[in-house]
């Protein structure tokens, strides 16, 4: 019996490269193969690198003299072909032998050198330290984008502009890792062969093109190919072709397979960076617009606002709503010519004025969405109708103290285009009642402060719908209330993930509170596809 890879991890990976060759591998060994690739960097490198010697084996031509060889019948001609395919087997050997265990496995990385120079960035935080202004040399190594994206580009032409939170590694001037977050590449006709490895022994080898590609925190990938070709080296299984408009997918320990393009969200290119970064860098002294009736009133009436137009009629304004104002969105009301940041309550609570509030009944676009982010200051929302559109983020997560932070969505529908941050550092609660309340996100990401609410109408639930996942700190709150509950045992699903794990949806049952419910037991299923409220009939 062979011994395990972590007997020997050098001569089984050498012999089961062999096996996997000659088509000899088990269900068992290619099974302890992908383990190993998905947990040991050097063993994913080594794999890289014999596949691409194999590839070079295969597409280099071989010599004239050899091709040019006569025929000879019978047994002598047998040995003579052994004898041929020996002499490549062993050269294969030499060269795969070198490739994986020269350097004692060492990635041959030179930490001194230049791989890629930092071009651009916006709002990046990387390894702690914020990313300044200018060109910055970039070295080979490991780097954690904790927020923000920036702009790269590689010794060998290839741009890429990666997105946080992300983490990646810089290999040489053609290559590099993507551990988790989202990347695009452009890579022009002198940059091709531009390779972005990836967890799970995959490898992504552009022939020319424009593609992106995401990665998710438990090694699960997407990629989509906007121009030209790339092709996914899978460590176990046959490699995979994509074209322009064409995409895959895959979980970690799962070989790539074809998916819909159009369920692949969008990359952020070096375009939407520049833009951005356009944007941020104009001083504007009219780019706050203050709600003014000290009374509240309609969001559409121009003499309520300080430019003396709705929200949204200038390039770049950030809308403030303050303490003590009252703002309605009636329906009816059409969409900004250009997107704006809406802040709700800007300022401490003044006696006994009423928090800052926004309230939606028709329709609202918005780039983000700020909720009571100033010290001291309380901020609520409340949609009773329409739809929400916020291009980018929702924020909910006022500083530590007094500050307060609510959204109540009752009917009608949200959409974030990215993450909704919750009661990182305050108190946020953000709460669905009924069961035409619905939600749509990227990511739900609920802080230690956030309490999130399901009051259920007579037939069921609110919804909450993640492209991607749910991130939940031990010290967040579920609240369910079904005192108006009337449909009877099911199952009632609260939150659907594209991607997670049981273990990062599960509230343990110390925060959790079921409230009013009669005629049924309630309890919760947590499973890699989100939450789940089992209601038994008594």
């Amino acid at each position: 019996m062979n011994p395990a890879p972590d007997d020997n991890p050098r001569d089984w990976m050498e012999r089961m490269l062999i096996k996997l060759r000659e088509g000899e591998a088990t269900t068992d060994e290619v099974t302890q193969l992908r383990e190993l690739l998905a947990t040991n960097a050097v063993a994913r490198l080594a794999f890289v690198r014999a596949r691409q010697m194999d590839t070079l084996l295969e597409t280099v031509p071989m010599q004239p003299a050899v091709l040019s060889a006569a025929p000879v019948p019978g047994a002598r001609g047998a040995r003579w072909w052994k004898i041929v395919t020996l002499a490549s087997a062993v050269a294969a050997a030499v060269a795969l032998a070198f490739l994986l265990f020269g350097s004692q496995w060492n990635d041959g990385r030179d930490s001194d050198a230049t791989v890629a120079v930092l071009k651009s960035s916006f709002e990046a935080v990387i390894d702690g330290r914020e990313v300044l202004e200018g060109e910055q040399p970039m070295r080979a190594g490991t780097y954690k984008l904790e927020r923000g994206s920036v702009q790269l580009l590689f010794g060998c032409g290839a741009e890429v502009v990666i997105e946080g939170p992300a983490a990646f590694d810089l290999v040489d001037a053609t290559t590099m890792h993507l551990n988790e977050g989202s990347l695009w590449a452009h890579c022009p006709e002198v940059a091709r062969g531009f390779a972005v490895r990836m967890p799970g022994g995959r490898e992504l080898v552009d022939f020319g093109t424009e593609f992106g590609a995401r990665v998710n925190a438990e090694g699960g990938a997407q990629v989509k190919v906007l121009q030209g070709e790339v092709k996914i080296h899978d460590a176990v299984s046959q490699s995979l072709d994509l074209t322009a408009g064409k995409a895959a997918g895959w979980e970690l320990t799962a070989p790539p397979l074809a998916m819909n393009a159009a369920e692949v969200k969008p990359f952020q290119s070096s375009t939407t960076l520049a833009e951005k970064v356009q944007s941020a860098t104009r001083v504007n002294p009219l780019a706050v617009v203050w709600f003014t009736d000290p009374k509240g009133g309609e969001w559409n009436r121009v003499e309520n606002w300080t430019s003396g137009a709705v929200p949204g009629a200038h390039q770049f304004e950030r809308v403030v709503i303050n303490q003590s104002r009252v703002v309605r969105v009636l329906p009816g009301l059409p969409p900004p010519p250009h997107p704006v940041d809406i802040h709700v309550s800007n300022g401490p609570p003044s006696g006994s004025a009423p928090e800052a509030t926004l309230e939606i009944l028709g329709n609202l676009e918005c780039q983000a969405l700020r909720i009571a982010l100033t010290d001291g200051s309380h901020g609520v929302v409340r949609q009773t109708g329409g739809t929400v559109n916020v291009t980018e983020t929702l924020i909910a997560s006022p500083p530590p103290g007094n500050s307060v932070s609510r959204y109540t969505l009752s009917d009608g529908a949200l959409n974030v285009g990215h993450e909704m941050r919750m009661g990182v550092s305050g108190l946020a609660e953000f709460t669905l009642v009924g069961s035409r309340a619905t939600v749509t996100a990227d990511s739900l990401r609920l802080g230690p402060h956030a309490v999130l609410t399901f009051v259920l109408d007579s037939d069921g639930a609110g919804l909450v719908k993640l492209r991607d996942t749910l991130l939940r700190h031990p010290q967040s709150r579920l609240v369910i209330n079904g005192a108006q509950y009337r449909g009877g045992g099911k199952t009632l699903p609260l939150v659907v993930c594209g991607s997670s794990s049981a273990d990062k949806v599960k509230f343990t049952l110390e925060r959790v509170r079921f409230d009013g419910f009669a005629g049924v037991t309630p309890s919760l299923a947590f499973r890699s596809g989100g939450l789940d409220l089992v209601l038994k009939a008594q």
